[in-house]
C-alpha cells in the first residue's frame, strides 16, 4: 500500500501540531535551563556585594594603585598569549598544521564567550573550523593543556598549603583528582573500566564515541615528547595567573598578601570553579577568593574588592578583546555569526588527525 506524502500547503493533523508544539516548548525549556547556572552565579556575586559594605568596597576600589594597571593588563592578556603558544605546541604534536600567530589569535578570540555555558570550548570550535580539522583532536589538546596548567598551579600552591595543616586537603585532593584523570585517559585497563560504566548510563552512552576520540588523542599527547619539552610554558601560565592575583592585591592592600599565599588562593579557587556548575566558575571563584583572602587576614570588604577587580582584569578585559578579535576572525576565516555559540559533538565517522612528527 502506497501512501501519498502530504503537500506543503496541506494542513497538518492536530496530533502532529501538538507534537511540534511540545518539541518547541521542550527546546525552549532546555535553553532557559542552560542559563540557570549563570543566573545563580550572578546571584551569588550580588549576594557577596550586598553582604559586604558597598561603601567600604568603593573605598577599596579607590585605593587601587594606578601604577599597577600596566602590570595587570600585561599579565591578564599575556596569560592567554602564552596559553595560545602552549596550545599550538600540543596541536602540532597531533599533526595539526595551523600557524602559531593564528592559534594565539583564536585563543584570545575564544575568550569572548568564556563566561557562557561551554564557553571554554569556543576556541577549540573556532580553530577546528578555521583549520578544517577534527574537533575532537583540538578538544583533546585543549584538555591536556588545561590539565597540565592546573597541575602546575597546585604544585606552586603546595608549599604554602602544607604550612596550613588540614587546609592542605584543598590542594592535595584536586592534585590527586588530576592525576586520576590522566591515569584514566592514558592507562587502557582503567579507561576500559570507565568506558563500561559510561555504557551503562543512558545519558553518557550517547557521548561515548566522542569520549573514545578524546581518550585516543590525549593518550597520544601524554606519550609525545613535545608535551614535556614545552612544559615550561605551562609553568609560565601558572606563574602569570598567580602573579595577576598578587598584583591586584598589592595595588589595593600593599604587603598583605605574599606571592606564595596568592598561589594557594588561586589554586583553590580553580578547584572551586571545577566543582561549580556555573560557566567559567562565575560566582564560585569570587566567593572562594574573598573567603580565602579573609582567612589569610585581609578584611572582607577589601577581599571582595580584590576578587571583583581580579575578575574584571581577567575575564572582563579579555572578553572585550575577544569580541574585537571575533569581528576580525569572522572575515579572516569565513566564520558564521553563530560560530561562538554552536557546539556540536564530533562525528565518529570523520577522519581523525593522526599523530605526526613535530
Amino acid at each position: 500500500m502506497v501512501t501519498e506524502a502530504a503537500r506543503p500547503d496541506e494542513p497538518r493533523s492536530p496530533a502532529g501540531q501538538d507534537h511540534d508544539e511540545s518539541n518547541v516548548a521542550r527546546r525552549s525549556w532546555r535553553r532557559w535551563l542552560g542559563f540557570l547556572p549563570l543566573l545563580l552565579a550572578l546571584g551569588a556575586i550580588a549576594a557577596l556585594l550586598v553582604y559586604a559594605d558597598p561603601h567600604k568596597i568603593g573605598i577599596a576600589f579607590q585605593r587601587f594603585n594606578l601604577v599597577y594597571i600596566p602590570i595587570v593588563v600585561v599579565l591578564a592578556v599575556g596569560f592567554y598569549i602564552v596559553q595560545g603558544v602552549r596550545w599550538w605546541t600540543l596541536n602540532r604534536a597531533l599533526g595539526i598544521k595551523f600557524p602559531l600567530l593564528d592559534t594565539v589569535f583564536l585563543t584570545e578570540t575564544g575568550q569572548a564567550t568564556a563566561l557562557l555555558p561551554l564557553g571554554e570550548l569556543t576556541r577549540a570550535l573556532l580553530l577546528a573550523k578555521a583549520a578544517s580539522v577534527h574537533l575532537g583532536s583540538v578538544v583533546a589538546s585543549e584538555t591536556v593543556q588545561e590539565l597540565l596548567f592546573v597541575f602546575m598551579l597546585f604544585v606552586l600552591a603546595l608549599p604554602r598549603a602544607l604550612g596550613m595543616h588540614l587546609i592542605a586537603i584543598a590542594v592535595i585532593v584536586p592534585m590527586l583528582f588530576v592525576v586520576a584523570i590522566v591515569a584514566i585517559l592514558t592507562v587502557e585497563r582503567l579507561y576500559a573500566r570507565v568506558r563500561r560504566i559510561i555504557g551503562r548510563i543512558p545519558v553518557l552512552k550517547r557521548i561515548r564515541p566522542a569520549v573514545d576520540d578524546l581518550q585516543r588523542d590525549t593518550r597520544v599527547l601524554f606519550r609525545h615528547p613535545d608535551t614535556y619539552r614545552y612544559l615550561p610554558l605551562s609553568v609560565a601560565q601558572a606563574v602569570m595567573a598567580v602573579s595577576l592575583l598578587w598584583a591586584v592585591a598589592e595595588a589595593v592592600e600593599p604587603g598583605k598578601l605574599s606571592w606564595t599565599s596568592a598561589g594557594f588562593v588561586y589554586a583553590v579557587t580553580q578547584g572551586a570553579a571545577w566543582l561549580s556548575l556555573a560557566p567559567g566558575g562565575l560566582g564560585a571563584v569570587e566567593a572562594s577568593t574573598a573567603g580565602l583572602l579573609v582567612l589569610l587576614g585581609i578584611s572582607f570588604d577589601v577581599a571582595t574588592a580584590i576578587s571583583v577587580i581580579l575578575r574584571l582584569a581577567d575575564k572582563g578585559l579579555n572578553t572585550v578583546i575577544g569580541w574585537v578579535c571575533y569581528l576580525v576572525a569572522r572575515r579572516r576565516y569565513n566564520l558564521t555569526g553563530a560560530s561562538l555559540f554552536r557546539f556540536e559533538m564530533p562525528r565518529t565517522d570523520e577522519a581523525v588527525v593522526g599523530a605526526g612528527p613535530s
